[in-house]
């Protein structure tokens, strides 16, 4: 852990900059890493949003674990079979990730 700067951490996931690449952070959940730009970070966070507004399946009877809503991501190749809950966890560690980086970028201004 000593080659990473911590973003953000949760049970779901964690969000990270490699210490010799700062231009990108990596953001891991569900045994999966994506190594993003801020800027990709917001669109996949704006994914995220339009993906709640979609829901699942009409007859799922199960709807919060239901993994039916497929989640783009800032690939344009991938895209996620998620739940409700999968994307609550996401839209949490992204939305986090980003407050953090807005916050430390606030307090640099402030320092100066």
């Amino acid at each position: 852990m000593e080659e990473i700067d911590i973003i953000h951490k949760t049970q779901f996931g964690i969000s990270f900059f490699w210490k010799s690449k700062k231009d990108k952070l990596q953001v891991v959940f569900r045994d999966t890493g994506f190594f993003l730009s801020v800027e990709e970070v917001k669109l996949f966070q704006k994914n995220v949003i339009e993906a709640v507004e979609q829901g699942c399946c009409s007859q799922c009877k199960t709807p919060k674990n239901c993994k039916s809503i497929l989640l783009k991501t800032p690939s344009s190749k991938i895209e996620l079979a998620v739940s409700k809950i999968e994307l609550e966890e996401i839209n949490t560690l992204l939305g986090a990730t980003l407050f953090q980086l807005d916050l430390k970028k606030y307090l640099e201004v402030c320092a100066n």
